[in-house]
């Protein structure tokens, strides 16, 4: 258990960093010839919606580099994530990925960005075509519209590049794990005023878990996107880009627990039918312009189309009929789903960088739009009764259908200026206006921010910032199960409000970045249903009130360390200690949301032992955490620990061939990952990813 004295650690850590700055300073930093090491991001881009340096950030975001990703050969958003301590992982069913952010759920639809617009997140993110991940913490409302206060998540994408770029990699590990990756960018004229950019993957894994006829999963993964660049004139810029993900493969929703801990069968087993499968295939196409317009204004102006086709066919394991022994039956149901989301969005906006009455002024004025629409078809199957461990027999159709479709769009319009007063003091300002028209129902919101930079060195700030996010809540309406006394009522949007005190030091010869904050969240006016009984008019439904007195409280402290700690060895580290409670909720009450521990922490850093050989270690913490809302389910902590080695060799001044060894979980660590629900009889947890043990990735890679 984390305890409060330990919090006081992180805060006096936090706060003490200033006093550092003066003594831990070099005259000279080195690098190991030929090398560059660090994980140092000197820039953000997604915090101000425009590139601003992280001293110059009344906030704290995480910055994931290229350089990390390729270390650790991510092939998931989760991979990534898992660098920022801030971030915690939730369930994968439905072959996708969940994360809270400072206990907050990430939303896939409101959560997630791709060069700084709303992405549909659905799926598995194709981080081959990723530069970096920007982890934005807090209330994002301001620039963002609809969003929750723990934060957001952009991925940048990859850049074309003026020059001659060529890498060639082949990736195989653990489970069959196989991934071919072509990435080449350069100019296409000698003028170098058009560049593009192509990256392919080609992927395919199995798994070390089996379903109840012996097989395993097994996906199929195609990634390839094109990015080009036209330089119009010296002042304005065309970018146009696409992409495509294709992702192939069977269904793993996690393991079963009884609510003591003690695991139902093997952890090898699934307990979704060996046929279940989802397909999901996904195309990005879009456009930006970057124009300046004149030595004080510049303007940026885009648009993005993304289609978004699964078929989705599961079986749905239940556990109604099954004993806490394990005896009984597994009730295998299931569907044939079709889904197809369209999301677009579009944004414009004007930026400014000009001194009034002797002050520096860098306002933004802008506005963005998003379009969502969705269409699902769906055939449901006869359910079976299988035997735990039992293979499960062929679907069979019941006759029942179910279609659903639904449309929205939100606009929103903010402004923003961040004044430099003098060499130590800035203050940003800005306020958005936010509507959202779904089924002929607007719902209208207004978010601030307010933030005070203070400069008390060269290499440091201090910052205080005020931040809103709102989530809305739509409109009140009965169904088929439930009658709503106040059926019809349009509902306030969910309203988070941060207050957050934090500092930020570029240390060692500006070779090391360390930042922390202590914060403040707290969301309410969250919708909650209070359940009134049956209804007198019809005994087959309930009848229920929905209000809006929920309201969740989270505190905690943040330390993060980016860069050199000698000449020869680098590391990116983060913690957190989180206080995250459900303060009113008719159930609820009193509880710690899903996935989120008390305690957290990452560290993942490389060692030049030669200027050929590198070694790497990362140590991953996760505090215990409750499984299910009910809190009734808990999940032991766990320290897993990864190592890797990487040798390069510098064939010319061009052409370098590297070859890597990853062993992640060295120890063969048991852990419970992400996910967790309790059934319908209340005795199981379900759904609960189990980590996996000792495994392994070799990769030989040319660079050009």
């Amino acid at each position: 258990m984390f305890t409060k004295s330990k919090l006081a650690l992180v805060i006096g850590a936090v706060l003490a960093t200033p006093a550092m700055a003066e003594s831990v300073k070099t005259d000279e930093h080195m690098v190991v010839e030929g090398r560059e090491y660090g994980y140092k991001a000197e820039t953000n881009s997604t915090a101000m919606r425009m590139e601003a340096t992280q001293l110059e950030t009344p906030g704290q975001v995480a910055v994931i580099g290229e350089q990390i990703i390729d270390e650790q050969r991510a092939s998931t958003l989760g991979e990534v994530l898992q660098n920022d301590a801030s971030v915690s992982a939730g369930g994968t069913g439905r072959n996708r990925e969940r994360f809270s952010l400072r206990g907050f759920e990430v939303n896939s639809s409101t959560g997630f960005l791709k060069d700084g617009n709303q992405h549909w997140s659905h799926y598995r993110q194709p981080v081959e075509l990723l530069e970096q991940v920007e982890v934005v913490k807090g209330p994002s409302g301001l620039l963002y519209g609809a969003s929750a206060p723990g934060g957001l998540i952009n991925m940048v994408s990859k850049k074309p590049s003026n020059d001659t770029q060529i890498s060639v990699s082949q990736d195989i590990g653990s489970d069959d794990h196989s991934r071919t990756m072509v990435d080449v960018s350069g100019a296409l004229n000698e003028a170098e005023t058009l560049r593009a950019r192509t990256v392919i993957s080609k992927e395919s894994y199995s798994s070390w878990r089996e379903y109840g006829d012996g097989s395993s999963p097994q996906t199929d993964r195609l990634v390839a996107g094109l990015f080009v660049e036209y330089d119009l004139s010296d002042d304005v810029t065309v970018s146009v880009h696409y992409d495509k993900t294709n992702d192939h493969g069977s269904v793993d929703s996690g393991a079963l627990y009884t609510l003591d801990g003690q695991r139902v069968g093997s952890k090898n087993h699934i307990w979704d039918a060996q046929w279940s499968e989802i397909e999901n295939d996904v195309e990005n196409l879009g456009f930006d312009v970057d124009a300046s317009l004149n030595d004080v204004w510049s303007m940026r102006v885009g648009y993005n189309y993304q289609d978004f086709s699964r078929v989705d066919i599961e079986s749905y394991p239940s556990f109604a009929n099954i004993a806490l022994d394990g005896s009984g039956t597994v009730t295998q149901g299931g569907n044939h789903r079709n889904d197809e989301w369209r999301f677009k969005t579009a944004y414009m906006d004007f930026i400014a960088d000009t001194d009034i009455a002797g002050m520096n002024h860098q306002m933004l004025i802008g506005a963005n739009w998003l379009g969502y629409r969705y269409l699902r078809a769906q055939e449901s199957f006869i359910s079976q009764e299988v035997a735990p461990g039992d293979s499960v027999g062929n679907p069979q159709y019941s006759g029942n259908s179910f279609n659903r479709s639904s449309r929205y769009d939100t606009w929103g319009f903010y402004l923003q200026d961040m004044v430099t007063l003098n060499d130590q003091w800035q203050v940003i300002a800005g306020v958005r206006f936010d509507r959202k028209v779904e089924e002929g129902v607007a719902e209208e919101s207004v978010s601030p921010k307010l933030g005070v930079i203070y400069h008390p060195a060269e290499n440091g700030s201090v910052y205080f910032s005020y931040a809103e996010s709102f989530e809305p809540q739509g409109k009140v309406m009965s169904d088929s199960k439930t009658t709503y006394v106040n059926d019809g009522e349009i509902l306030d949007a969910a309203k988070g409000v941060s207050y957050e005190i934090g500092t930020k030091w570029e240390l060692l010869d500006e070779q090391l970045f360390v930042s922390g904050a202590v914060f403040n969240i707290t969301q309410q006016d969250i919708k909650l249903d209070v359940d009134l009984g049956a209804d007198p008019n019809d005994a087959s439904k309930t009848l229920v009130n929905r209000t809006q007195s929920g309201e969740k409280v989270h505190n905690g402290a943040e330390l993060s360390v980016q860069g050199y700690l000698t000449e020869q060895f680098s590391m990116t580290a983060s913690a957190m200690y989180l206080d995250a409670e459900i303060k009113k909720h008719e159930t609820f009450s009193g509880n710690r949301p899903v996935d989120v521990p008390e305690f957290a922490a990452s560290v993942w850093s490389t060692y030049a032992a030669t200027n050929e050989l590198d070694l790497n270690v990362g140590l991953i913490y996760e505090g215990s955490r409750y499984g299910n809302a009910e809190n009734t389910f808990k999940k032991d902590g766990y320290t897993r620990v990864d190592m890797g080695v990487a040798y390069t060799h510098q064939y010319d001044e061009n052409l370098e061939l590297i070859a890597r060894f990853a062993v992640e979980n060295v120890f063969d660590t048991d852990y419970l990952a992400g996910g967790g629900t309790t059934s319908s009889k209340h005795q199981f947890a379900e759904d609960v990813v189990i980590g996996e043990g000792r495994n392994y990735m070799a990769t030989l890679q040319v660079k050009y």
